[in-house]
């Protein structure tokens, strides 16, 4: 192996791992809303109980987009044979949380409502898959341990994107296949509100003419 490609490995599974973390991080950050809230409460300040707010959201959100972006990234059969990946719970977390970040963008999951308790359960269920796949499977024991040779953990073990070509190949169909259906849900509904935006500024333009061309009709016939 040259040292350009065990370059491009190292990278490759470094970005993967970095994704996993980052999942469970805007997973903490949505469970603990309540103590941001709290500290938001005790803010006298209006800028001040902005500006925290606005880390706390950006922070929150800006995890769950990378981890997102990550495990796109890596949702390709030719890095799936050079790094290990946790099958399938990595990839399905993927989905699972690019789902819960389509509910954030075209919902209105900032409130306490249906759509904020769903978008926080995907981000829990993306978090827990890749934690399962991570744990048990990627980093799954050694040979240096006694356990590493029971048929759970060569189970698990056989479960690595690098050793199983066959699971890597199902898994990619069906993650990138619901990927692709989120991808077209979401430029569909982008559109739909993009008309909608439109079809109101226009009517709006039309509510603000009409009583100006009333106004000069009353002027030239009084």
């Amino acid at each position: 192996m040259t040292n350009a490609k065990a370059l491009e490995i190292w990278t490759a599974q470094t970005i993967c791992d970095v994704g996993i973390l980052l999942s469970i991080i805007s997973l903490l950050l949505h469970l603990g809303r309540p103590y941001f809230e709290r500290i938001l409460g005790r803010l006298t300040l209006r800028v001040a109980a902005d500006l925290w707010w606005l880390a706390y959201v950006v922070l929150r959100d800006g995890t769950l987009f990378f981890a997102v972006l990550f495990g796109f990234w890596h949702l390709n059969l030719d890095l799936m044979a050079d790094i290990k990946i946790g099958l399938p719970f990595v990839p399905f977390g993927t989905v699972a949380l690019a789902t819960a970040l389509l509910f954030k963008v075209f919902s209105n999951s900032e409130d306490l409502t249906r759509s904020y308790r769903a978008s926080t359960s995907l981000v829990l269920a993306g978090a827990m898959l890749n934690t399962i796949g991570y744990v048990f499977i990627m980093e799954a024991p050694g040979e240096e341990y006694a356990a590493a040779k029971t048929g759970f953990w060569q189970t698990m073990l056989s479960w690595r994107s690098n050793l199983n070509p066959q699971l890597s190949t199902a898994s990619f169909y069906i993650s990138m296949g619901m990927m692709l259906v989120i991808l077209l849900f979401a430029c569909v509904r982008g559109f739909q509100l993009v008309a909608e935006s439109a079809s109101k500024r226009k009517e709006q333009r039309l509510a603000r003419a009409v009583p100006v061309e009333a106004g000069v009709q009353n002027h030239v016939h009084p």
